[in-house]
């Protein structure tokens, strides 16, 4: 019966010390999801934001699509356009087809690459890019972000 009571304080005294530490110094999902649950609107707008970008930023495309119906479609779009895979390969496709590629496009096909994972390739774009405007300090600022 002792011992009964003893693990009992324990779990209690481990519970309260986690909720407490949870409460005192909550992670990046924890104040999403409780601005998220606020009353006030601003407050809950960004909230679902905010847990929607951890979400993607995450790769879980699919929970975050639960999220967007409360969000500004324009911007949800714009960052699907830029962010999600199948449309960063779509955007590599179509500068790859391109034999005149101008700086630019090469600067375009390294941030693609990059945030696909692609950093080999990456790295060779952003040579490239470099071969053809090499004083341009926005390509030496890719390279080294990419390089790192």
């Amino acid at each position: 019966m002792k011992s009964k009571l003893s693990i009992i304080i324990i779990l209690s005294i481990l519970i309260g010390l986690n909720f407490y530490f949870s409460q005192k110094h909550p992670d990046k999902y924890t104040q999403a999801k409780t601005s998220f649950s606020s009353l006030v609107g601003s407050t809950s707008y960004l909230g679902r934001l905010n847990f929607w970008h951890l979400l993607v930023a995450n790769g879980d495309w699919q929970n975050a699509s639960l999220l967007e119906s409360g969000l500004n479609q324009e911007q949800v779009v714009n960052y699907k356009l830029a962010h999600q895979p199948q449309e960063l390969q779509k955007k590599i496709s179509q500068l790859d087809i391109n034999n005149q590629k101008t700086a630019d496009d090469y600067v375009e096909l390294a941030k693609s690459q990059s945030l696909l994972g692609e950093n080999s390739q990456a790295i060779e774009s952003i040579k490239k890019a470099h071969q053809l405007d090499p004083i341009r300090p926005d390509v030496d600022r890719l390279f080294y972000q990419i390089t790192q």
